[in-house]
């Protein structure tokens, strides 16, 4: 518990040194330019985020009992995203951008039929074959 009360007290700290550090190295106007623009993206996200959570909730629905935590959490992490953007920092703009790549949760248990075994991926049926003839006449020629 001490552990995580330290690290909360000692992020903004390290924050500021990263862009101390930053600026010494790459200049002022680079991290001013840097904080501006990733508080214009943290700005945008949480002002589409009502849209992009109806959408996201509208599709859950429409998969009928496919749902995983994963996916409900998503509009939680975009938000999170959103606000760690707003905060001026090196740091915080990295996790933000771990926050918003795609990676792939649980996915859904399907519960099968009894006797049915699990698909491996190939779709089983019927078909037949046939052949369309060929008429010659009917091509163009130049």
């Amino acid at each position: 518990m001490r552990a995580i009360l330290l690290i909360i007290l000692a992020y903004p700290f390290v924050e500021i040194a990263s862009l101390v550090y930053m600026a010494d190295k790459l200049g002022g106007g680079f991290v001013l330019f840097w904080v501006l623009c990733s508080a214009l993206i943290g700005i945008a996200m949480l002002r589409n985020q009502r849209i992009g959570t109806l959408l996201t909730l509208g599709a859950l629905f429409n998969q009928k009992g496919n749902v995983s935590i994963y996916s409900l959490l998503w509009p939680v992490r975009y938000l999170l995203a959103g606000v760690l953007f707003l905060i001026p920092g090196v740091i915080s703009d990295v996790l933000a951008i771990i926050l918003l790549l795609p990676l792939s949760g649980p996915g859904p248990k399907v519960r099968m039929p009894d006797g049915a075994a699990p698909s491996d991926g190939a779709i089983e049926g019927e078909y037949t074959r046939v052949d369309e003839t060929v008429d010659r006449d009917r091509h163009l020629h130049k």
